[in-house]
């Protein structure tokens, strides 16, 4: 039942009840009408043709009709096509008798549109049906059917108002019900958008006091938390007084320190610029001995090109000499081949024998000296290779030592700077350790004044107990208003 209630509020269920109630109104007007042919035909007062054609007619309107329910129950062009069918049987009725009952088919036609709040339809309805009702009156009083006198001038003026009332009552209820269902859909939207308002706020008030509430609780907490928190400052500060007249005096050690710690900076000042100094003297000796072992270094490579020079020609005398000691031997050859042929010769020859013997002494001696030559010159040969081997040593090891040089030349400019760095570094420590006597100095004054602070703190923290033990009784009372706003919003909650 409840899920029935105001269905007709959708325009889909108006239209379904009145296209049921509009079949069941032209099926009464179709019976009507069937029950006067019939009956005249019975009577003998109709033609056949005209109750067969307009029996016929009417069934075909009422199948057609019937498709059109079906199809779509809830459709408007049922009332268009009915209105239609029973202006067209109105008019085929009366132009072929003489019924005057047929006037209240126009009245129920036109009726039968009200309740489907169409004013373009109810307009259309009423023109045409006021067209057919002059149409039918014309021929029937051409056909004598009715006679023009002044009842019926009144009767046809009647239906014309009839019809004419009953459209603008029609015209004028759909005015009513529109400006009515305006006001209401108007009415429903504000009443909507005050719900939902009331709503939002409702749930504005739920999130919030649930957001107090835990505010609240943690306010509680920290109040607790603040109260024993100051509870413990009142206590540190009595320690913290006791612990400021230590640190005073460990200031003042502090400040001795720092006169000590300044006077070793400057000794060590003093210490890094006379090592600055004798490193600055190595590396010019370095810068010497380089030079030198670059001097020694071009003097072994000359006396190396000399000693390959001299073993050169070494070799050219060695060759020379053997060519000598080639030659020894073939002269002393020669004077023995002389000697031999003197001797054949005789007497004649002697003398020959003597010079060839004499040669041949010579070549000894030739043979004899060159060969010491040739010792001389191998021995001068392997000197000279030991020489060259001896100064490719020395070469090797000034090139080492060079290296080594260049190297210690270089650790000692490393160490240059990194002693420069280190005086820097002194300086800046010792502009540090004024800085910080000057800090000492306003630590002093700090704490003296820090002293007095603590005596104050100590004062402001018992205060702020106090104020803490008053903060926690206004929480919980306000802790307690969110719980009633909260209880109050839910019931809020359940009107909407």
């Amino acid at each position: 039942m409840e899920e029935n209630k105001y269905r007709y509020n959708d325009i889909s269920e108006r239209r379904r009840r009145m296209n049921k109630m509009y079949v069941g109104a032209t099926v009464f007007m179709c019976v009507l009408i069937l029950m006067y042919l019939w009956m005249k035909l019975m009577n003998h007062n109709i033609q056949s043709m005209t109750v067969y054609g307009n029996t016929v007619l009417l069934l075909l309107f009422a199948v057609g009709n019937a498709v059109i329910y079906c199809r779509d129950k809830a459709t408007d062009k049922l009332k268009v096509a009915a209105t239609i069918e029973m202006g067209i049987e109105y008019l085929f009725l009366g132009v072929q008798t003489d019924a005057k009952f047929i006037t209240y088919v126009l009245v129920a036609c036109i009726a039968l549109q009200l309740p489907y709040y169409d004013k373009k339809g109810l307009k259309f309805t009423e023109i045409g049906l006021s067209i057919l009702y002059i149409i039918v009156t014309i021929v029937q009083a051409l056909k004598g059917y009715i006679v023009i006198d002044v009842d019926t001038i009144c009767s046809i003026w009647g239906v014309l108002g009839i019809l004419f009332i009953i459209s603008r009552v029609g015209y004028i209820t759909i005015i009513f019900n529109d400006d009515a269902l305006g006001s209401i859909a108007a009415e429903h939207e504000k009443e909507k958008r005050i719900l939902d308002g009331v709503l939002s706020i409702s749930q504005s008030i739920q999130t919030e006091s649930v957001k107090s509430s835990e505010l609240i609780e943690k306010l509680v907490g920290v109040t607790e938390s603040v109260t024993n928190s100051m509870q413990e400052i009142s206590a540190s500060a009595n320690t913290t007084a006791g612990s400021i007249e230590e640190q005073s005096t460990m200031t003042n050690s502090i400040q001795d320190a720092i006169g000590v710690t300044g006077e070793s900076s400057k000794q060590m000042v003093d210490i890094a610029m006379n090592s600055n100094e004798s490193i600055q003297e190595n590396i010019r000796v370095m810068e010497e001995l380089r030079t030198q072992s670059e001097l020694i270094t071009n003097t072994n490579h000359e006396v190396t090109t000399a000693m390959t020079k001299l073993q050169n020609k070494t070799k050219e005398v060695e060759e020379i000499a053997g060519m000598i000691l080639n030659i020894s031997s073939q002269t002393n050859l020669l004077a023995l081949n002389a000697s031999i042929e003197s001797a054949r010769a005789g007497e004649a020859g002697r003398g020959f024998a003597v010079v060839a013997e004499q040669i041949r002494q010579l070549a000894e001696q030739t043979k004899n000296s060159t060969e010491q030559i040739t010792r001389i010159v191998n021995e001068l040969n392997e000197n000279a290779n030991e020489v060259v081997s001896s100064v490719e040593e020395s070469v090797e090891a000034v090139e080492s030592q060079n290296q080594k040089i260049v190297a210690a030349s270089e650790t000692f400019e490393i160490l240059n700077r990194n002693m420069t760095d280190l005086i820097d570094h002194i300086e800046e420590v010792n502009r540090q350790v004024d800085g910080l006597s000057e800090s000492n100095n306003k630590i002093v004054e700090n704490i003296s004044q820090l002293s007095a602070a603590t005596e104050e703190v100590t004062a402001s923290a018992e205060q702020v107990h106090g104020m803490s033990e008053q903060n926690l009784q206004f929480a919980e009372q306000v802790q307690q208003a969110v719980d009633k706003m909260r209880t109050t919003a839910d019931d809020l909650r359940e009107y909407i």
